[in-house]
Formats: structure tokens, sequence, C-alpha cells
């Protein structure tokens, strides 16, 4: 799918401009009124703090995709770079899959792995913390690596001036499956307020009229 395919009005950075208009939803499907307002409010959330371009983790799974999705279709996928962070835990499929859909999408996709520095942050922590006791194991270890993604894609927010989008759902918000400085890092969450039945739901509207997801 080509990029232009996904930018149905041109980006517009001056806060005083108004906002452009997203095709109208025909109102007898809940998934085209939830992907057009969330594309439109994608849109005028960056034209208004005067960004150029936004930033995302993708990790091959549903969630990023439909964030990645939803954002090349507000701004282009020109303006759209995905950070895919890959580590010892991460399958060949998720990150082939994260890849087909930035060509699919026309969007950049960066590969910035985190085992190595993973590695040598626990060794670090682990030799600090002896003296009492605190081993970086198990839910601290995991934690490590999902910090160390919100790391990286701040740091590329201070690098490029990109905004980041945030992937999180509301289902996975609500019961806590989240990290703090990780996984929730980013100044906008497009998905925040939709359930991950609606999330799987609106890839499969997404699919049917774009065939990209």
């Amino acid at each position: 799918v080509a990029a232009a395919r996904w930018r149905d009005e041109p980006l517009m950075v001056d806060p005083a401009a108004p906002p452009t208009a997203s095709a109208p939803a025909s109102g007898d499907d809940p998934n085209e009124e939830r992907w057009h307002a969330l594309r439109t409010g994608i849109e005028a959330y960056v034209r208004k703090t005067g960004h150029q371009s936004v930033a995302l983790g993708l990790s091959g799974g549903i969630d990023s995709a439909l964030v990645a999705a939803l954002a090349a279709s507000a701004l282009g996928g020109d303006r759209v770079t995905g950070l895919a962070m890959p580590s010892v835990h991460s399958s060949d499929g998720s990150r082939a899959d994260a890849y087909e859909l930035a060509k699919r999408l026309g969007t950049r996709c960066l590969e910035v792995p985190i085992e190595e520095p993973h590695a040598m942050l626990a060794a670090h922590l682990s030799r600090h913390f002896a003296p009492i006791d605190a081993p970086i194991a198990g839910l601290a270890d995991e934690n490590l690596q999902s910090r160390l993604r919100g790391l990286q894609l701040m740091a590329l927010s201070n690098a490029t001036g990109a905004l980041i989008l945030t992937t999180g759902n509301r289902s996975e918000y609500a019961t806590g499956y989240a990290t703090l400085y990780g996984d929730m890092c980013g100044a906008l969450a497009p998905i925040g307020d939709v359930l991950k039945t609606d999330v799987w739901s609106m890839a499969r509207w997404a699919n049917a009229h774009h065939g990209a997801i």
C-alpha cells in the first residue's frame, strides 16, 4: 500500500490553522467512527503542538500496528518512524511483522536491539545492589527491558524532535499490564481509551477498508 493512500489530508503544523477534516463516517459501523475520530485526534494534536513527525515502538503486535496505521493515515507514512527494539526473547516472526507493516504503510522502521544494553545494565545494577541482597531477576529484570525501550524512544524524540505515540490500550491500563516509563512513555496515547477487543475489531475494519494491518 503506497504511503499516499494513508494520508487523507496534508499535515498542517500552523497552530492557528483550522483542523483538517477526516472523511466522514457513515454512522453504521462503530469501528469506522472510532477510526476517523482517532486519526483526526492524532492529526489535530500534532498540528497544534507544531511537530513535524511522530515515532512509536513497533513490536510486531496488534496494538502498535493499529497505532502506526492510524498515524500514517493522519499524517502520511513519511512522517512516521517505527522503532523495532528486539531482545533475546523476541521472535523472528515479530520482527518480520514489524518490517512488513512499515513497508505496507510507507513508514520508516529503525531497529535498535536492547539485548546488549539490557545485559550491561542488569550486571551493573546487580553488582551495586548486592550489599542489600536485591538481585536483578524476575520482574525486575523483565521491567528493565521495557524501560530500556522507553529510554530509546525518548532518546529518539530528543534527537529528532519526533512526538512519541504510546501503544497501550484501555484494557492493559485498567489491569495494570503496562510499565511506567516503559511502554507508557510518550506524549499521546491514541488507543488509550480503546478496549483490547475493540482494537482487534478496528484492525479487522482497517484490513477490510485499507488492507494494511
